[in-house]
């Protein structure tokens, strides 16, 4: 490249502005990509910007690569991995934007000598396995993830920056990923704690280069559940499906050997607290039932205005309790019941039962942890579809809200989208600051909410394809609060995008007034 062509590439430093994104503090550099904290103006977001390096703005194979591998990471879609908002290429410049995640990394925790209790690790490990089986389930390739890639929050919420690429999978790749985890973790592990041993020999095995067969990403997050569940939940059996034979040196079985009867020590001292202590269930509260929106003109998302008609919405997203009396009742119909589905749910969908009921309905009742979750009947709904949320929405001669509604509920309060910081996960009604002047809870956070309407895509002006919305941010993605809408694509063998189910998705209802 001459020194001519050279001077068409815009200069990128902090203070500068390129498109929708002000650039704040350079981050990264190596050969051929520098990463920027950004502030992205027109909903007032903090982002990561990845660019391009100067010298390689102008190199078209470099330049297609590049968005090659931004298209792979923008079809990525878990809660778990770190979202991709839009690529950009204008004026010689060409880069993309993500989310910022928050928490720390395991580099910073190790070098704050933070110690986890072997619970904690296991929990960590299980979330980065389920992000690493999505990939490989979708056949997605990816780069090696380093320790300033993962991010762990203060109640061990784990998420990784999306490091996914074009091409095809190389496992050697999530055989150093499973190696540099397992060292990370060997230093962050509280050894003195209960259930150490076990945890310790599962990270053993994860570094042990040298085993014939590695461990698989489904072993890690089954043994790490196993884990989990025997330190978390004592009274309830391992699983068989959550053991695997292990077969390697004497060190092998001395560990299983080691881990048997410490586990049997810490199993029947809790069990013991257990009975002397007892479980207290846990009880469904009188929740606040909706908020009057009057008639009148709101701002839509894109600063239009438009009338909208007088309606209640929901001052709470649905909750578990309220979820559980209408599985049992929908479920009690014989006949008429598909009178209350949508006229397009498709025929595969014969349940409205959420992802992973049983367990969530369970430990709700009872007060324990579920996914890493603190759980109770008055915490929100999750892993519904669409179909689920529309159909418990007219069983209750209600509906999902339309984005406009939603977002004229919050203006309906005299407030402002960014004036409520996003909750974390809890009770529909926790105390918190997510709270609108009208007394409307959670539109920032706790969980996401399903919309009525598939709509455009703003971002993809050239699609007519239309597709549901979300609305609000949660207690998984902090970056962004109740400004945020996110359009779903469908994912590789889901034929609708109203089929997704998240752990951090529920939604709420409206009616109009009678």
């Amino acid at each position: 490249m001459s020194d001519i062509e050279l001077e068409t590439v815009q200069r990128l430093a902090p203070g500068m502005q390129i498109g929708d994104y002000y650039l704040q503090e350079l981050t990264f550099e190596d050969e051929n990509t520098r990463s920027w904290n950004a502030n992205q103006v027109s909903v007032n977001r903090e982002v990561v910007i990845d660019s391009l390096n100067r010298a390689v703005q102008l190199d078209e194979a470099m330049v297609s690569t590049f968005l090659s591998d931004v298209r792979t990471k923008a079809k990525v879609d878990h809660p778990l991995i770190g979202s991709v908002f839009e690529a950009v290429r204008e004026q010689n410049i060409c880069f993309y934007a993500r989310e910022k995640l928050s928490g720390e990394t395991l580099s910073e925790l190790i070098a704050a000598g933070t110690k986890f209790t072997p619970e904690r690790v296991a929990h960590i490990l299980k979330q980065i396995a389920e992000a690493n089986l999505f990939l490989e389930s979708h056949r997605v390739a990816s780069l090696p993830i380093a320790e300033d890639q993962i991010y762990v929050s203060k109640t061990g919420m784990c998420r990784l920056i999306n490091m996914a690429v074009g091409g095809e999978r190389d496992h050697s790749v999530a055989t150093g990923d499973k190696h540099m985890i397992g060292t990370a973790f060997m230093q962050l592990i509280d050894k003195n704690q209960p259930g150490a041993t076990r945890t310790q020999s599962l990270l053993a095995y994860m570094v042990d280069l040298e085993r014939e067969i590695p461990l698989t990403w489904e072993q890690i997050r089954d043994l790490s559940d196993g884990v989990e569940r025997q330190l978390g939940e004592p009274i309830e059996p391992l699983l068989q499906s959550h053991t695997m034979a292990l077969k390697k040196s004497a060190f092998s079985k001395q560990a299983i050997m080691g881990v048997g009867v410490a586990l049997g020590l810490l199993i029947a001292g809790i069990i013991a607290f257990l009975i002397m202590k007892g479980e207290k269930p846990q009880k469904q509260r009188e929740l606040t039932g909706e908020v009057a929106i009057p008639a009148g003109q709101y701002l839509n998302y894109n600063d239009e205005k438009m009338r909208l008609s007088a309606f209640q919405i929901d001052a709470h997203e649905v909750t578990i309790a309220e979820y559980a009396v209408f599985l049992t009742e929908f479920n009690g119909l014989t006949s008429n019941a598909d009178a209350y589905e949508h006229e397009a749910q498709p025929a595969y969908k014969i349940s409205h039962e959420p992802a992973d009921w049983e367990a969530m309905y369970e430990a709700a009742k009872n007060g324990r942890t579920w996914n890493g979750l603190k759980m109770s009947l008055n915490c929100p709904v999750v892993g519904v579809d669409w179909w689920d949320a529309y159909t418990y929405a007219d069983f209750n001669n209600r509906r999902l809200p339309t984005q406009e509604e939603w977002y004229a509920a919050i203006q309906a309060s005299k407030m402002k989208a960014r004036d409520l910081p996003v909750s974390e996960w809890g009770p529909v009604d926790q105390k918190s600051q997510d709270l609108t002047s009208s007394g409307i809870y959670g539109l920032a956070g706790n969980v996401s909410e399903w919309t009525l309407k598939m709509t455009r895509p703003l971002h993809d002006p050239t699609t007519t394809q239309r597709k549901p919305v979300i609305c609000g941010g949660s207690y998984v993605n902090k970056t962004v609060g109740a400004s945020n809408r996110e359009w779903l694509d469908t994912e590789p063998g889901m034929p609708d995008a109203r089929d997704i189910r998240r752990i951090n998705l529920g939604f709420r209802t409206v009616a109009q007034p009678e």
